[in-house]
């Protein structure tokens, strides 16, 4: 996972996904499996990583119709991450 957002997130996978489709994605939070369905928004081959077989793509999903417990979790995760970053980023170096 290279970023998560409330409405979907940009993957690196192994292989390139079809613009369009609708896949069952579960991804792990601090409380467990996070699953939805999602649509391929875009996909491309990652030039950086054109030497790594296993992650050789990216993929820009996004999020249909999350269940509202799936949402709140996804909301809680996100909020905490973020405290997080701040806390990190405020502490003295």
């Amino acid at each position: 996972m290279i970023d998560l957002s409330l409405t979907g997130c940009l993957a690196r996978c192994g292989t390139l996904l079809k613009a369009g489709a609708i896949l069952d994605f579960e991804m792990d939070l601090d409380d467990g499996p996070l699953s939805a369905k999602v649509r391929v928004a875009e996909a491309s081959v990652d030039g950086a990583a054109a030497g790594d077989q296993d992650h050789g793509c990216l993929a820009g999903l996004e999020f249909l119709g999350l269940l509202p417990r799936e949402d709140a979790r996804l909301r809680r995760f996100l909020d905490e991450e973020r405290r997080r970053r701040r806390s990190a980023d405020a502490s003295p170096r």
